[in-house]
């Protein structure tokens, strides 16, 4: 129970990444506000993981909404988040000269607008009360280029910057922020899209050398250890969770 007692927010955590994180936080003992954009999938997980568990869904791609999911899960949790997990986002797959505007800012939206803007609502509490952690779930792609990925891969980099300006501000507030960065994880998500073809889990998982891709359960495990006292002395840190996916060179 690592977390026993902690109150928490996982954005994005009815599926994939976000939901290994918030089944792990409530193994450990934490109090979890679920979201998604739509309440019935909130309502749903809530009630499957019991008591602990609170929802609200919210469109985080719209400031007002990010907003009020910051304040209504400050009320759900008496007035203080212990932990942040910025996860939810989406990519945008295109050729960079066809990308359309209005999904490049849709996904800043998403993928960054959203981070900074719950990490200063929920942030401010965390240095009235001097302590909390911060994770913001980034991506390989923050620091490896995939083409046609461009707002996806401008709004993981911007991820990386976010999580190491925000460290150094707030260390001295007691309140630590690091990112966890995922490779090739088993969500639906890539489940989806090797299903359509546009994936192959099985050159991936060969490229990794590790030899698989990973799980969301595992991605769950490393943010409870950044959430947790274990790493009290870890802030700045872009944890990357990806089997060996990026120190892989050799051809």
């Amino acid at each position: 129970m690592r977390l026993e007692g902690k109150h928490t927010l996982v954005t994005g955590s009815t599926k994939g990444i976000g939901l290994g994180i918030a089944r792990a936080f409530v193994r450990e003992g934490a109090r979890v506000v679920i979201h998604s954009r739509k309440a019935a999938e909130c309502a749903t997980l809530a009630k499957t993981l019991g008591a602990g568990a609170v929802p609200i869904a919210a469109d985080l791609s719209k400031a007002d909404e990010v907003r009020r999911l910051a304040t209504a899960a400050l009320e759900a949790m008496d007035g203080r988040i212990d932990v942040l997990v910025n996860n939810a986002g989406q990519p945008r797959v295109a050729p960079s000269t066809e990308l359309p505007e209005a999904d490049y800012r849709y996904t800043m939206d998403l993928n960054l607008t959203a981070y900074v803007l719950l990490a200063q609502a929920i942030g401010k509490t965390m240095i009235a009360h001097r302590g909390g952690s911060i994770i913001n779930v980034g991506s390989i792609n923050g620091s490896v280029a995939f083409p046609q990925r461009l707002a996806y891969c401008v709004s993981k980099a911007g991820v990386n910057m976010l999580t190491k300006v925000l460290a150094i501000e707030w260390a001295a507030h007691g309140v630590r922020v690091n990112c966890l960065a995922p490779g090739y994880v088993e969500t639906p998500f890539i489940q989806g899209l090797a299903s359509q073809g546009v994936l192959d889990t099985r050159k991936l998982a060969g490229r990794t050398p590790m030899g698989r891709l990973g799980t969301p359960d595992e991605m769950g495990n490393v943010a409870v250890f950044l959430a947790g006292d274990e790493s009290s002395f870890v802030t700045g840190a872009v944890l990357t969770a990806d089997g060996g996916w990026q120190a892989y060179g050799y051809l």
